[in-house]
């Protein structure tokens, strides 16, 4: 009993820090705090968190997040120069698609669907009054704005984000090279003309 009693004013005194009771009450704690059970909850909740922050992100800033949609295809369309036109560009053959933007796809690709045939109309409509230079600039922009602004305004609303052109087939016009004019036919571009 003077044992018991000896223990229990024991635990009532601050450790001494060669005790040893200070390095068993940190034990218990680690055996608390970091046993198995716990470290499977710590885990489990981690997952769960990481979870929530992958399906959150998916859905605003994802792929159906801000940003165009995957494009959708118009057909195949076709240029055709005219000859009284300037431009080294006789004929275009290409595929056209869009790129919707994501807030508006779903009322987009509905409007899209049932103006298919105006917007097919319209852009050749527009093909009908471009000319070759439109399609000497590398990037086609200039065509590309053209193109987007005349969907946009067949659907209505401003729905466009990128118009893609793929497969383009460029067909030239023949070089024009002018006659040579008698007086410089036999001059070298180096030698002085005759005095005469």
């Amino acid at each position: 009993m003077a044992d018991d009693k000896k223990l229990r004013d024991r635990k009532d005194e601050p450790a001494a820090p060669g005790d040893g009771r200070a390095d068993g009450t940190k034990a218990a704690w680690y055996r608390r705090f970091l046993s198995r059970r716990w470290l499977v909850v710590v885990i489990v909740a981690s997952l769960v968190l990481h979870g929530a922050g992958f399906a959150w992100y998916r859905m605003f800033r994802g792929p159906n997040g801000p940003g165009p949609t995957p494009e959708v295809p118009l057909g195949t369309y076709e240029f055709v120069a005219n000859p009284q036109q300037p431009g080294h560009v006789a004929r275009a053959r290409f595929s056209l698609h869009i790129a919707l933007l994501s807030h508006v796809d779903p009322g987009a690709r509905q409007r899209l669907h049932t103006r298919e045939h105006r917007v097919r109309q319209n852009v050749e409509e527009l093909l009908r009054e471009a000319h070759g230079g439109d399609f000497e600039d590398p990037g086609l922009a200039g065509l590309k704005r053209q193109l987007q602004e005349r969907i946009n305004e067949t659907l209505e609303m401003r729905a466009i984000a990128d118009v893609v052109i793929t497969n383009l087939e460029l067909i030239y016009r023949e070089p024009f090279s002018a006659p040579p004019h008698p007086a410089t036919a036999e001059a070298r571009p180096w030698a002085e003309p005759p005095s005469g």
